[in-house]
């Protein structure tokens, strides 16, 4: 009979779909904690072993993200959960997804991600991936809370494009419809006319992902545009360079999430909008910490 760990290496493939998942960590937590509830001598020492980490103890940091794996590393780790090619490649793509240095990068392997074949990341993620990657999403979305759009002819499409600021293409403006109808954001009501399905979307102050950068980055760009584009007394444009400790930063982030709050339930029960605006806050440091 042969010894454990060679049993472990004819095993059949491990039961977890790695295609379901986007963080690399998550997923070497699961496969650990399956592969350990079967057999009791895989532990962070056998792993160490067998990828040729000096302590089991860098296994610990990898999952509370205090380091990162190499490109060899990410293979070892294949090798021992015995992934397939395609598994193994996807796997790949999630390390150097966590590791990416810039947005950029982060954009391109998360856009490779969601183009595998074997993905089967949630349509849901998918679809909120699309919706904050364009801007004019969210605004012809809240365009239809505005006035009655139906949509039922080519120039009905040519003024909603022309509404917006800046204007889209009438062809811009069907996509928009058809996908945020497609996603369930918008519907059309008794009478024909489309509605919101529910009046507000927040990502929440956790969302880092990339699809939110694409859209603040889209809106970061409009925002400069509109100094130009409206005149001072249709736009508010405001900057302010302070010098403060962590403790005071903390304060501020505070104060705006609560002005976040307000202004979200400002518009819930605002029940006679009449055009679409953008909010934008932008804080960030200028200088670097003294130690």
């Amino acid at each position: 009979m042969p010894p454990p760990e060679k049993r472990l290496i004819q095993k059949n493939d491990t039961m977890l779909d790695i295609f379901e998942y986007i963080d690399y960590r998550r997923l070497l937590k699961d496969l650990y904690h399956e592969q350990k509830a079967e057999k009791p001598f895989f532990s962070y020492r056998y792993i160490a072993q067998k990828v040729g980490f000096t302590s089991p103890g860098f296994f610990t940091n990898i999952l509370a993200r205090k380091r990162n794996i190499s490109a060899k590393t990410a293979l070892k780790f294949a090798a021992l959960f015995k992934f397939n090619r395609a598994q193994t490649q996807y796997f790949e793509l999630l390390v150097l997804f966590d590791q990416a240095k810039n947005h950029k990068e982060k954009k391109y392997y998360f856009e490779r991600i969601l183009a595998s074949k074997r993905s089967k990341l949630k349509i849901v993620d998918k679809q909120q991936y699309e919706f904050y990657s364009t801007w004019y999403y969210t605004a012809v979305r809240e365009l239809v809370n505005v006035y009655s759009f139906t949509g039922d002819s080519d120039d009905d499409f040519r003024e909603l494009a022309k509404m917006l600021a800046p204007p889209v293409s009438p062809a811009e403006a069907k996509k928009a419809i058809r996908f945020l109808e497609s996603a369930g954001f918008v519907a059309k009501d008794d009478h024909g006319v489309y509605r919101q399905t529910d009046p507000l979307i927040s990502t929440g102050y956790e969302a880092r992902s990339v699809a939110i950068t694409n859209f603040q980055l889209a809106t970061a760009d409009l925002a400069k545009e509109a100094v130009d584009r409206f005149e001072r007394d249709k736009r508010s444009l405001s900057t302010l360079t302070l010098s403060l400790s962590s403790e005071g930063y903390s304060t501020i982030m505070e104060r705006l999430k609560m002005f976040h709050r307000e202004v979200l339930e400002i518009a819930k029960a605002d029940r006679k909008p009449d055009r679409v605006y953008h909010i934008n806050f932008h804080v960030f440091p200028m200088s670097r910490h003294q130690q």
